[in-house]
């Protein structure tokens, strides 16, 4: 049982978040753990490292899918922000995003076809 008895709550964009996720994932740990050892380590303490597991192919895999759906929504966004400010779009700008978004299901349908 752990002795951290204090929660803290931060804000990230989406972009952020997926970083978040996939730097954790690439030590096998979980976006908080992952931020919690990054704030101590920025702070100049050691953190205790983190009880070892390794993630399991959908683990790995959904945290791929969120990193990847974290881009995407970084891209929608930016293209809402010129909108909005009275700018335009070229049409490859939003075929992009939808093949991005294509090759997402595909890859999610992919996956789960070889689970089964």
């Amino acid at each position: 049982m752990s002795n951290r008895t204090f929660r803290l709550k931060i804000s990230l964009s989406d972009e952020e978040h997926a970083v978040l996720i996939n730097a954790g994932a690439a030590l096998s740990v979980g976006p908080s753990t992952f931020a919690r050892m990054a704030a101590l380590k920025a702070a100049g303490r050691k953190p205790a490292p983190p009880p070892r597991r390794r993630p399991n192919g959908y683990e790995q895999a959904l945290a791929a899918w969120t990193a990847q759906l974290g881009r995407i929504g970084n891209n929608v966004n930016q293209c809402a922000r010129v909108l909005n400010s009275g700018g335009s779009i070229d049409r490859s700008e939003l075929s992009g995003i939808e093949e991005a978004l294509r090759a997402l299901r595909e890859a999610v349908l992919a996956f789960d076809r070889d689970a089964q």
